[in-house]
Order: structure tokens, then C-alpha cells, then sequence
């Protein structure tokens, strides 16, 4: 089992080129690669997922290639690969007799954010949602894994319009099915089924005040606590046979909550304002202001960590220890790795972790 307190370690960065048709096919690593200069950003929240940039020295760039970033540690028998990207921008400046490039990284997912329907695709009723994922993914040029993901049957025609992007139609695909959409470190699209980060087991855990850990000196914890809603309103207007009517709700939190006025001395109130509402009902306004105020009532919570090296990326549970500082916020802390920027030239990693009982929906 790999030790990853052991920080004796010495790993080595690898850029290899890629033929962009053929994802198992490589060119040869790339010479003249700044590490100080380079970076990997990955993103739970971010539609496509991982971006990058790559300082290069030199013409050792083969224009048109895609390239892949890779990590191993010989004494740990380990080895991954942290991206496999499109460059999309190759700015370049003279400087003591060599050019340098500033390349700038965007996964495969981007590709296809940018790859528009020409004509309308027309999804027969009963189709397979798996198979339509396929079909759009290799159609823009792409590979996909689709391997354990949920499957689902439509039960109408759908009809993708002309000009939309071939990831928004995986989105709405992958929505369909309950399935999350990712890309993998070789550069392929991954469907894989969506689990709430609540109900995933930590893959490791970064605990604060071990001096053998990983986390460097420094952390930094951001809530919602304060702008938290006393009040969660309703307002629905209507037309009722030419006249203009409208029904209001409210909930209000309870006097002993620390949101409540009695307790801050201000109040915020949530407001509504509905489009439609079935059944037409004060009762049902009345509900769902009841509603908007549990939802309210959930604290969102982040926490900022640096820490050396560690095998996970955004999207990966992890359990983070803390042993001072508001009792509120002691002890273990089930996070969600919200974002991660891998610095090339130090391999440490700025980390983004949001507490798995904050929900899943980006802020």
C-alpha cells in the first residue's frame, strides 16, 4: 500500500505528444517542458472538467497533437496519468535566441462544447440513451467508456436542434439516465452513474495536525452562516379572467435558530417569485415557502488546503481532520474535492473541499 506521508518521494512529470485520431497512438515525449511554468485545474463543477497550461522551450511541439501529462514514482511503483488535452492556444514570445510557447490545455470534453449539430438529430422514441451517447460522442471524433453507467429508454422522440453542442446533448443524455459525465486521464469521455458525494466512503484522509501528513501550513474555512435565510416567501401572479391576482407565502425559522432576527438582529428573506404553480392554492404556496426553507436551512461549507501530491482529483470524497478553531468545525469533515490546481513544478495541490452535508449543487 502506498505511503503518501512518505514525503521522501520523488516523482518525475512526463508531457508526452498524441496523435489527436488515435488516442493509443504516441508521438514521443515533448522536449523543452517548464514545469515552473505549468498547471492542471480540475473541476467537479467546470463542464469540462480539467484545463491545463504548459510552458514549452524550443519548436518540440508538433502542432496539431494532443498531449498527455503524466506522474510516476519509481520507489511506489506508481503511475497515472493527470490529463490527456487539447491545446487550443499556442501564444509564443522570443526571449535570448529561443521562442517559448504558453500552451493552453482544454480536455476532450471540450472539444466537444465546440462542435455544433449542423442539422437537427432526431432521436427515435425507445432509443437507448447509452447508444445516443455514442453516437454523439464518435460522431464528433471522440472515444467514450460507457462501462456500468445507467441506461434509460426514451419514451418520446427527442429532436437536438440545429447549432447545439454535441456536450450540451451528452448533458441532457447523461441527465436523462442519471448519469455523471467525466473524461479520463487518457483523454477518453467517461459516463459513468451519478452518486451523491454524501453517500461515497472517503478514498483518503488529510488530517491537519499530523506532522507526518501531507497538508502544508495553512487553511482557510468559508460558510454561508451568517447570510443564511431567516425568511423563505412565495409570490405567484396570475391572470384570472382579465383580472390580476396573486397569492403570498411565508415561512419563517424558528426563534431558538441562529438565523433567526432574535438571534442576528437582521433578517433575510428568500424570495420567490414563481412562474406557475399547481394547484392555484394559498395552501400550496404555503408548501413550498415550507420547502424553499428547509432547503434554506442547509450551510454550505468549504475549506482551503495545500497539500503534496495525493492520488485524487475534483470529484473525489475525502475526509478532512480539524482539531482547533470553532468547535462547530472540529473534528472529522467529510468534503467533496470542489476544485484541485496541480501546480507541475512543485506537484502540490491546491485544494477545494466542500462539506459532502453542504449538498451538490454548485453555489
Amino acid at each position: 500500500m502506498t505511503d503518501w506521508k512518505d514525503l521522501t518521494r520523488r516523482g518525475v512529470v512526463t508531457v508526452t505528444q498524441v496523435n489527436p485520431t488515435d488516442l493509443d497512438a504516441t508521438m514521443g515525449e515533448l522536449e523543452g517542458v517548464d514545469l515552473s511554468g505549468s498547471s492542471i485545474s480540475y473541476g467537479y463543477y467546470v463542464d469540462t472538467r480539467v484545463t491545463g497550461k504548459l510552458r514549452v522551450v524550443g519548436d518540440g511541439w508538433v502542432r496539431g497533437t494532443w498531449l498527455r501529462i503524466g506522474y510516476r514514482i519509481p520507489e511506489f511503483d506508481y503511475q497515472t496519468e493527470l490529463g490527456t488535452f487539447i491545446v487550443t492556444n499556442d501564444s509564443a514570445s522570443r526571449d535570448h535566441g529561443a521562442w517559448a510557447y504558453d500552451l493552453e490545455l482544454q480536455s476532450a470534453l471540450y472539444g466537444l462544447s465546440t462542435n455544433l449539430l449542423v442539422r437537427p438529430w432526431a432521436i427515435a422514441r425507445n432509443a437507448m440513451a447509452l447508444t445516443a451517447m455514442r453516437q454523439c460522442v464518435t460522431g464528433g471524433g471522440g472515444e467514450i467508456v460507457t462501462s456500468g453507467a445507467r441506461d434509460y429508454r426514451l419514451k418520446s422522440p427527442k429532436v437536438v436542434e440545429t447549432g447545439t453542442s454535441r456536450l450540451s446533448a451528452l448533458f441532457a443524455l447523461c441527465d436523462m439516465a442519471t448519469d455523471r459525465l467525466d473524461v479520463d486521464g487518457h483523454g477518453r469521455v467517461v459516463v459513468a452513474p451519478y452518486v451523491a458525494p454524501a453517500s461515497r466512503a472517503p478514498s483518503l484522509t488529510i488530517d491537519l495536525a499530523d506532522r507526518r501528513g501531507v497538508a502544508q501550513d495553512g487553511i482557510t474555512r468559508t460558510t454561508d452562516w451568517l447570510q443564511m435565510p431567516t425568511v423563505a416567501a412565495v409570490q405567484y401572479r396570475y391572470d384570472a379572467g382579465g383580472t390580476q391576482r396573486e397569492i403570498n407565502a411565508s415561512a419563517t425559522v424558528a426563534a431558538t435558530a441562529h438565523q433567526s432576527h432574535a438571534n442576528r438582529g437582521y433578517t433575510v428573506t428568500d424570495m420567490h417569485q414563481l412562474n406557475e404553480m399547481s394547484p392555484r392554492t394559498a395552501q400550496r404556496a404555503q408548501q413550498l415557502a415550507k420547502q424553499f426553507l428547509a432547503n434554506d436551512a442547509v450551510e454550505h461549507v468549504e475549506w482551503g488546503v495545500t497539500t503534496t501530491y495525493l492520488p485524487i482529483k475534483a470529484g473525489d470524497v475525502v475526509e478532512l481532520i480539524v482539531h482547533d478553531g470553532l468547535e462547530d468545525y472540529q473534528g472529522a469533515r467529510k468534503c467533496l474535492v470542489k476544485t484541485c490546481e496541480l501546480d507541475l513544478g512543485t506537484m502540490t495541490m491546491a485544494l477545494t473541499l466542500k462539506e459532502t452535508a453542504s449538498g451538490d449543487e454548485e453555489e
